[in-house]
């Protein structure tokens, strides 16, 4: 299908709902003469699916806000310790389950040939994985459904089966998209692919085996469970998919101060080869998003942590003393001088002062949005600049739905990254080859294990157990690489890395009165802005017994008897 086709298709969908497909009765009370007739139904079936990815949507995604990242203008409510019990039921989280189950129990009295819907097939196993990827995400143990049920089946009352068990199922599902899927260079990087699949299983494996680790001897371990499994498959995919012949590569134009900055901004992806599946923008068809709106206009309270900004290491390699710098450089000055001294990837990621912000007005970046309200808030001094580009038509244009910037969901700087860390955690080796291409693509020096204890930001780096060397530096990578990307959540969860940030608060940069005279925040004894010190004096109150999981809603454990509650709820 080409670009402009599923474009067409996906806006039918999302803002029809699909109108003829819905002129037909319920799907489960479809009968053989009414749908599952041909491949084609089977393609309308699965491509509804799509725009239930994750997108820019109408205010820019949030994505890190759930870690040490990133903050919002109020204290993210998990870290923080304070969700109630949920109530009601969770029936919602559940219709893509019954859903796609629905097609399987129904795809096979399809009467065209194979060929002509295997690809169909390919992308309903991956989306029934992740759907289930993303249950396992939020509640560990979880019923496994094969088939759609109907009101009153015995199977409503199935108990949660162990969350490995579950992983396994998802790794199954996965496999079988693979089977079946074309190639990007088949079908393109707007629909699922075969690479797509290859990328999504070392991310599922990479995190049962993670958390099954990490989480051992715990309540939200599961006994019995072989974390060695799955970093072996997540290695084994990693490698079908770099030494194989697919579409695949890093976006590296030879300019190191540029790139990495360049491939989360652009409108059309359909040619970067890093960019193994994303989901693409068209403001004429109404799948626009106001992602360069929030970052060059607004920010949407979005403010990247002082926690994050350490981590970054020098253009030596070697780690930089940021409080040293922040004793006699502030606020600009100290934007400006850690953009001269940090890999670049930190200008990627930050506005710094004189950067171009709207390339047809010329409008440059003067300072931190530190001194203003709602919408606009930058409670940090670093203010998010990962997402935008000046050239876009969407930049500096006040809403609504102008920008065109994919979303990328997969890229293959995260494939390497899932396999550094596989790979060190099944054998003990560092797969310097894969994690050099990354820091070639910014000029970086080669990728260096150094002596944690000589970091002078480690604070920033307590996972509340001692972690090898080599783990540690693969772990900086992981968290500069894929900074605001929504990866730092799942990763401190899967980690059991609660120290990173319990009983800390999320600061900022230093701050210069004088550029903000009629504004005075609260700092630290660094003289760092802290803004939360107020709402939180003790810091994030994180409850390890409890945190890591959300909790069954109350209903569905009164409705059915088989199902427990998780730890600590």
């Amino acid at each position: 299908m080409t670009h402009k086709y599923l474009l067409f298709s996906l806006l039918i969908c999302s803002l029809l709902a699909c109108e003829e497909f819905l002129e037909n009765p319920p799907l489960d009370a479809i009968g053989n003469d009414s749908y599952w007739n041909t491949a084609e139904d089977l393609e309308k079936y699965v491509i509804k699916y799509y725009p239930q990815f994750p997108g820019h949507g109408n205010s820019m995604a949030t994505e890190d806000a759930n870690s040490d990242n990133l903050t919002l203008g109020s204290p993210n409510s998990v870290l923080n310790g304070e969700r109630p019990i949920t109530t009601g039921n969770w029936i919602s989280e559940w219709s893509n389950i019954r859903s796609i189950n629905i097609f399987f129990d129904n795809y096979h009295q399809v009467s065209d040939d194979f060929s002509s819907y295997k690809h169909f097939l390919g992308e309903a196993y991956f989306f029934k994985a992740w759907f289930y990827f993303d249950l396992l995400k939020q509640y560990g143990d979880l019923p496994w459904y094969e088939h759609s049920l109907q009101p009153n089946t015995e199977e409503l009352l199935k108990p949660r089966a162990p969350r490995n068990t579950v992983a396994d199922s998802i790794l199954l599902q996965i496999d079988k998209a693979i089977s079946y899927l074309d190639t990007r260079s088949v079908v393109g990087n707007t629909r699922l692919n075969k690479e797509t699949a290859l990328a999504f299983k070392t991310r599922v494996a990479l995190f049962e085996g993670s958390w099954q680790k990490y989480h051992a001897n715990s309540p939200f371990g599961t006994p019995g469970a072989q974390p060695e499994k799955y970093f072996q498959a997540a290695v084994d995919a990693a490698e079908n998919l770099m030494q194989g012949d697919y579409t695949k590569g890093i976006y590296n134009n030879g300019l190191p101060e540029e790139d990495y900055y360049t491939l989360f901004g652009l409108d059309n992806m359909d040619a970067v080869d890093e960019v193994l599946f994303y989901r693409a923008g068209n403001s004429g068809e109404g799948l626009g998003s106001n992602v360069q709106f929030y970052t060059t206009v607004r920010t949407g309270q979005k403010s990247v942590t002082w926690s994050l900004i350490s981590s970054y290491l020098g253009r030596d390699g070697q780690p930089i003393n940021y409080l040293n710098l922040a004793e006699g450089q502030k606020g600009n000055d100290f934007l400006t001088r850690i953009s001269e001294a940090a890999d670049p990837r930190l200008h990627g990621t930050i506005w710094i002062p004189g950067d171009v912000m709207v390339a047809r007005t010329n409008e440059q970046f003067d300072k931190p949005f530190i001194d203003r309200g709602a919408e606009e808030l930058n409670a940090t001094g670093f203010q998010v600049k990962k997402f935008a580009n000046p050239e876009s038509p969407g930049a500096g244009a006040l809403c609504c739905g102008i920008s065109e910037t994919g979303y990328i969901l997969f890229r293959y700087g995260e494939v390497l990254l899932n396999y550094a860390e596989a790979k060190y955690e099944l054998e003990n080796v560092v797969a310097y080859d894969a994690l050099n291409l990354l820091r070639e693509r910014v000029g970086m020096p080669a990728f260096e294990v150094m002596d944690q204890s000589e970091d002078p930001n480690s604070e920033w780096q307590d996972y509340g157990y001692e972690i090898s060397d080599e783990l540690y530096e693969i772990r900086r990578e992981r968290r500069i690489e894929l900074a605001l990307e929504g990866f730092r959540g799942d990763d401190y969860r899967r980690w059991a890395a609660h120290p990173l940030f319990k009983d800390k608060r999320p600061l900022g940069y230093p701050y210069d009165p004088q550029e903000f005279p009629d504004y005075q925040p609260p700092l630290n004894e660094s003289g760092l802005i802290d803004f939360f010190v107020n709402l939180m004096p003790n810091g994030y109150q994180f409850r390890p017994d409890q945190d890591y999981l959300n909790d069954i809603p109350q209903d569905e454990l009164s409705l059915n008897p088989n199902l427990e509650q998780n730890p600590g709820w």
